[in-house]
């Protein structure tokens, strides 16, 4: 089985639906969109997708699409910063703001979008990561996995196997 079909199979009880490795130019892009929505802002602050730029980091990077009824893993998800200091956080519960740490808070406003854990790849792959990617980027990823209406994307990425697959696993369909 190749490397994605073992991931993708670990991650199928969870809502991932399928995907693939991307390609070099593929991930070029996804960096490109990600610096240009960075530039943008959202009502909480200028959204730092630093999950994304993990994810990029690592030597595989696959691309997912998740069913509508997709399980998200623990949070939190983002932080929302004043300068240095976090005033809020989004996780499974929602949003909470902290109005005392917002109100001595001074400096630029931020969304930072966390890494996210999977941990159903941590005996799988070595240094795994998930994102959830920026509205621009999602739409790219749908794109050019063939996504109807309803599904969402995912990035998921590692820097090698863990789990030893023989060869004649890493050569089946």
């Amino acid at each position: 089985m190749s490397i994605e079909k073992v991931v993708f199979s670990a991650l199928a009880g969870r809502g991932v639906v399928g995907g693939r490795l991307l390609l070099t130019e593929e991930r070029q892009r996804i960096k490109e969109l990600e610096e240009a929505y960075s530039r943008t802002s959202t009502p909480w602050g200028k959204p730092v997708n630093f999950g994304v730029m993990e994810c990029l980091k690592r030597r595989y990077v696959l691309a997912a699409l998740t069913s509508p009824h997709f399980k998200w893993p623990r949070g939190p998800y983002a932080l929302v910063k004043v300068g240095e200091t976090v005033v809020g956080y989004i996780d499974e519960s929602g949003f909470s703001l902290n109005a005392k740490a917002l109100a001595g808070a001074k400096g630029d406003h931020e969304l930072v979008i966390l890494p996210l854990r999977l941990p159903e790849l941590e005996d799988l792959v070595d240094e795994p990561v998930a994102a959830s990617p920026s509205p621009p980027t999602h739409r790219y990823l749908a794109d050019l996995l063939g996504c109807k209406n309803g599904c969402g994307s995912l990035l998921v990425a590692f820097n090698g196997v863990r789990q030893l697959l023989t060869k004649r696993d890493a050569y089946k369909e």
